[in-house]
């Protein structure tokens, strides 16, 4: 009989926090069975994949990144129900899982923990808060070198394993679904449309790029709560920002060149799936993008929208030069970010766990 993990969510958007969720449970199925524990806000597609992942989906109210006084209580006694060999808790930041923390922690079974971000700057209180959470699992998992630091300097007991991807199955009429023209320079992004993501700086980028050369379009795939405020600045009307796309890494074929303008990551992983498909990559020189992307891809200064203009500009004018940069980028992912290598490591702390 396959031991039970009960994996916790409070999320109601499915990024990349919850890819890592999807593909653990993909490629651990066959050792462990899995449960997934859910908000009722959660997004479809999340219960979707679950499903078609080999994972059954609960959900539970209240289950929220804020949740009610009586949340953490009512989440123990629906995961004593469900009789779990570990609770797993997914972070998608460090001040995510609070009723996720503190109802597994009342819980026999051992409680680990994923964290994939740390937002920079927050107010001493909360960080106080996530530092006394971050020490309930028994171990808490990070997806970066970065955010492995950050969990040593919090006393946390924490394992870096790096995040990994799937090879993203890309579309041949990725540009028909996008709307582009065949002939065009595509600078395309994928991405919440949230502060983090910086996409103004894009849209301000764009604005000079097309001072010159007009032809250049630009994409972005993502939907989030910064919609209203980037179609109302007078900027990004040189950036269309397409929607929500199911599986959207698939439409990176239709890309000639991905940016990725983050203010913080904790470790990209459009950046991975965009090597692995071979797209060149201008992105923000930003601790959690250059441990993924390393030499692979041109790092330009955060928040400097001349300068990502400028790398995009020489790049669009450099046809051997994106080559080049596509072929260095598919050899780095497949050589530090293998699936196989994260799925396999996973298990190890799942049997130590369980074990202990």
């Amino acid at each position: 009989m396959r031991p039970r993990v009960a994996f916790v969510s409070d999320a109601h958007e499915f990024a990349g926090a919850e890819h890592y969720l999807i593909f653990i449970i993909a490629g651990l199925r066959e050792r462990f069975e899995f449960v997934v524990l859910t908000g009722r806000q959660a997004a479809p597609e999340l219960r979707d994949k679950v499903r078609e992942a080999g994972g059954a989906f609960v959900t539970l109210g209240g289950l929220t990144r804020r949740p009610a006084l009586g949340t953490p209580l009512r989440l123990a006694r629906l995961l004593r129900a469900q009789r779990p060999a570990l609770v797993h808790v997914n972070l998608s930041d460090q001040g995510d899982g609070i009723a996720g923390l503190l109802g597994g922690r009342l819980v026999r079974a051992p409680l680990l923990a994923t964290l994939h971000n740390v937002i920079p700057g927050r107010a001493g209180v909360r960080e106080a808060a996530s530092t006394a959470l971050l020490r309930l699992p028994a171990e808490v998992i990070a997806v970066s070198d970065r955010i492995g630091r950050y969990l040593d300097r919090k006393g946390s007991r924490g394992v870096v394993i790096k995040n990994a991807v799937m090879p993203p199955q890309l579309d041949a009429r990725a540009r028909e679904r996008l709307g582009l023209p065949a002939e065009a320079f595509v600078v395309g992004g994928i991405g919440r449309l949230h502060a983090q993501k910086a996409w103004e700086v894009l849209c301000r980028a764009a604005e000079l790029v097309h001072a010159t050369r007009p032809e250049i379009q630009f994409v972005v795939v993502g939907e989030g709560p910064e919609r209203d405020a980037l179609e109302r600045e007078p900027s990004c009307a040189h950036v269309r920002f397409h929607g929500y796309v199911p599986d959207a890494s698939s439409l990176l074929g239709g890309f000639d060149l991905l940016a990725i303008p983050s203010r913080y990551e904790g470790l990209g992983l459009v950046a991975i799936e965009g090597m692995l498909a071979g797209v060149p990559i201008v992105a923000s020189d930003i601790k959690g993008l250059a441990e993924a992307i390393e030499g692979s891809g041109r790092l330009v200064p955060p928040e400097e929208p001349r300068a990502l203009a400028h790398a995009i500009l020489e790049l669009a004018d450099d046809p051997a030069g994106l080559r080049t940069l596509a072929e260095q980028a598919v050899s780095h992912a497949r050589r530090s970010f293998p699936y196989e290598r994260m799925i396999d490591e996973t298990a190890r702390v799942y049997d130590r766990l369980i074990g202990a």
